[in-house]
This record gives structure tokens, sequence and C-alpha cells, in this order.
């Protein structure tokens, strides 16, 4: 699994990714069309198929789910619905912390929102080691569980 920062160079990738289930999240073209400079998209690679897509947010949303000014929000994670129940989405988030550190050696922390009934999500969270701060937040697509991961 390869944690690789977007470019245009992949955006064949980007129009041939698949969700068959929108109700949580938004295919990464949508998200990409109008996104602002505080998002740093990143794509997960298994071999030369594209399987998850995730943004790193540094921009003032974040403060909805933390007051730490060094940390990102972590949104948008997707697994391409041909490559779910694969183990991708749990190899792209063990590999998160070390591209995290890498790419801003300045974050201590990164932050979520889950919507309170995506319990797959919870899981897949929880199993990674995001930490749930019983905190919640009224997000736009319903009440979002904030999780946190230390980077420290």
């Amino acid at each position: 699994m390869k944690l690789i920062p977007y470019n245009r160079s992949f955006q064949t990738n980007i129009e041939n990714y698949h969700l068959n289930d929108m109700s949580y999240t938004a295919l990464p073209k949508e998200i990409l069309k109008d996104s602002p400079e505080t998002f740093f998209p990143v794509l997960c690679f298994e071999k030369d198929q594209l399987v998850c897509f995730f943004i790193l947010d540094s921009g003032k949303d974040k403060f909805n789910y933390t007051n730490d000014t060094d940390s990102l929000l972590l949104r948008a994670f997707s697994t391409d619905s041909f490559h779910t129940k694969k183990g991708f989405a749990t190899s792209a988030l063990k590999k998160l912390p070390a591209f995290a550190k890498r790419t801003f050696p300045s974050v201590n922390g990164i932050y979520l929102g889950v919507n309170v009934k995506n319990e797959l999500a919870i899981h897949l969270y929880e199993n990674v080691g995001f930490k749930d701060t019983k905190r919640t937040f009224n997000g736009p697509k319903g009440i979002q569980r904030i999780f946190t991961l230390s980077l420290q």
C-alpha cells in the first residue's frame, strides 16, 4: 500500500473511482472540484490500483472537532466499491501516521468525525488506533462521533 499526494496526473484514476453508497461521503472527483487550498488529497494505491481516497484538511473546519491548532482533519475517507472487504482501508489507515508526520512534521494529531450510524467505519477507526473523544458534532450528514489519533 502506497499513500501518494494527489496531482492532476492521477485524474483518470479519480474519474474511474466508484462508490456504490454515498450515504456518508462523496466521490473524489466531486470533492476535488471546488476543494479549498487547505485540502490535501491523498490517494491510496495497492500495486497500480487506486483503492482508497481521503483528504487531510488543515483549515478552520477542524475547529469543529478540536481546539488543537497543530492537528489535521481527516475527511472524505472512502474505499472504491470494487475493492472493499479486502483490508485496503485498514492498510491505508495504518500507514497514515507515518505519512502525516513525514508530510506535516509539526502536526501532532488527526481528528475525524464519523456518522453515528456508520458502525462499520467506527469499528475500522477504532481498530487502527483512533480514540473516541466522547464528543459529537452535528455535521452536514448528521451527528458525528469525534475520534482522534495521536501522532506523538
